[in-house]
């Protein structure tokens, strides 16, 4: 069964490939032979239905060009297997096809990995009594078994499509991965992760449709990838609340880049389980369209963890509704008080955005960490956004935090500093830039239409405004202040003379502008 080469023809085990009979006891029997001695199992042409499939160590499995490893319409094909579910370690449904605790494994070829996900989302938020009597028994034993107290139904145990669990050395390239019944792809407490050239499709009604998921996982590379999907496109994530603290797992050495997101509900995601920690991000050369958001890092009150240095260079972003966005009130009050800082509070520093066009959105940027821990060190270099789209274009928040009322311009609250250098902007109403209860906010070389509504910036509660670097010959008001908490506010390097453009109360300020 296998030749000179190591590469073993999943035929001859037995596999007919028609899809109208099961393959899974050749595939798998092909797949053991190889784990652990090494070598190639080759599916060639044809489509092959199965049942969930591990893949172990030394293993190359090659999907032939025309190749489809579908999977079931069946969940008790699907045997019960622990792992981490949105953030927690619980009990569900077995993924389609695993790699789990191995080394040095491939996936690769032009075939297709199809999780036939609409036989799974048609049970999706069906009350358990409308449910298959067998269904419901399953999702009743993992209720049990989990013991999690959490908002999310059993329902979301159902299988990722293909899951690295636990694995060192692994790559995937140019395969499909598509429809799956849950997450797509899911890499958790892995080390040494790559895809490259991998098309990963789900259709936009698919819940809890993830492109790819990176979960508490070291050094992923994801490169010249195409992603279509059903929920965020890439996702990075870290575990949730208390356990995600304990685990103590940090995502962290990730790399995206060259990759065309068309759809979802954002471009790269970080959160909202990061409570391990997220780390040492860089995203590049992508491009988005036809995303909810574009970057995207979401927490609350409870997580925890911190995300730092992280930096999104040379995108370009169409018809999304809020290319920016970092929300410390994810289905929170935006408006509420400060509480007591412990190790539940979440923290989010030194992100930088650089080198990015952003056209056709609703709402230019959203940033607000909470009152009792700013977020730092927030960074805008060569940034062009025009944010004229209609507010009703979509029915989207641009942050999903309560009691906050979209807007076109950039909203900024509760952050210890922020700059902007060379940022363009272009808004349907003013202001194109507002400021509340923030530290440090430096501008630098803002550029606005003469045709925008003024005012341009509005500061409040905002201990130092430094302005520098603008061009303003317009009417109106360059910049207001409102209420009398905010500090210092500095013009210097300025053409024409911003001063005269403060709308302000008895605040102190000082001009030093020259033409």
């Amino acid at each position: 069964m296998t030749d000179s080469d190591g590469r073993r023809d999943v035929r001859d085990f037995g596999a007919v490939g028609t899809g109208d009979e099961r393959d899974t006891a050749a595939l798998q029997s092909a797949l053991d032979e190889c784990a652990g001695t090494g070598g190639t199992v080759v599916v060639p042409s044809g489509k092959y239905l199965t049942g969930p499939l591990t893949v172990g160590s030394h293993t190359t499995l090659e999907l032939e060009a025309g190749a489809t490893l579908s999977f079931v319409r069946d969940h008790e094909a699907f045997p019960a297997r622990e792992s981490r579910w949105e953030g927690w370690e619980q009990t569900g449904f077995h993924p389609c096809l695993l790699v789990a605790e191995a080394e040095n494994v491939e996936i690769t070829g032009r075939g297709t990995v199809d999780g036939q996900g609409d036989y799974w989302w048609q049970f999706y938020g069906v009350d358990d009594d409308e449910l298959p009597a067998s269904l419901a028994d399953r999702l009743d034993s993992f209720h049990e078994a989990n013991d999690k107290a959490d908002d999310v139904s059993s329902f979301t145990l159902r299988p990722p499509l293909f899951q690295v669990d636990r694995s060192t050395n692994v790559s995937v390239s140019g395969i499909t991965l598509r429809n799956s019944p849950f997450w797509n792809t899911h890499v958790v407490y892995s080390d040494n992760v790559t895809l490259h050239d991998v098309n990963v499709e789900n259709p936009a009604d698919a819940p809890n449709g993830d492109g790819i998921d990176i979960d508490s996982s070291r050094y992923v590379r994801i490169s010249d990838c195409y992603l279509n999907a059903g929920d965020d496109a890439v996702c990075i994530k870290s575990g949730k609340d208390e356990e995600g603290r304990r685990i103590g797992r940090p995502a962290s050495g990730i790399t995206v880049t060259n990759c065309t997101v068309e759809a979802g509900h954002g471009g790269v995601v970080i959160g909202s389980e990061m409570s391990g920690d997220v780390r040492d991000v860089t995203v590049s050369n992508c491009t988005f369209t036809d995303t909810d958001r574009g970057i995207r890092i979401k927490t609350q009150r409870g997580r925890g963890g911190v995300v730092e240095d992280c930096r999104f260079d040379n995108l370009v972003m169409r018809r999304v509704a809020c290319p920016f966005t970092i929300n410390g009130y994810y289905f929170m009050d935006i408006d509420s008080d400060p509480i007591p800082v412990d190790e539940s509070t979440p923290m989010v520093r030194n992100i930088a955005y650089s080198d990015i066009i952003a056209r056709d959105v609703e709402t230019a940027g959203f940033f607000a960490g909470l009152p009792e821990q700013r977020f730092e060190n927030i960074s805008f270099s060569n940034v062009e956004i025009d944010a004229t789209r209609s507010l009703d274009a979509t029915d989207l928040s641009p942050a999903m935090a309560d009691g906050f009322d979209q807007r076109h311009g950039l909203f900024c609250k509760s952050i210890t500093d922020i700059s902007l250098s060379n940022v363009r902007i272009r808004t349907a109403d003013g202001p194109a830039l507002a400021f509340e209860e923030t530290g440090r906010v430096s501008i630098d070389g803002l550029h606005v239409d003469g045709d925008q509504e003024t005012p341009i910036v509005d500061i409040r509660g905002v201990d130092e405004t430094l302005v520098s670097g603008c061009d303003w010959t317009g009417e109106g008001t360059f910049l207001r202040v409102r209420g009398d908490e905010s500090g210092r506010i500095s013009f210097a390097g300025n053409h024409g003379d911003l001063a005269d453009g403060v709308a302000a109360p008895a605040v102190e300020h000082e001009s030093t502008d020259w033409v």
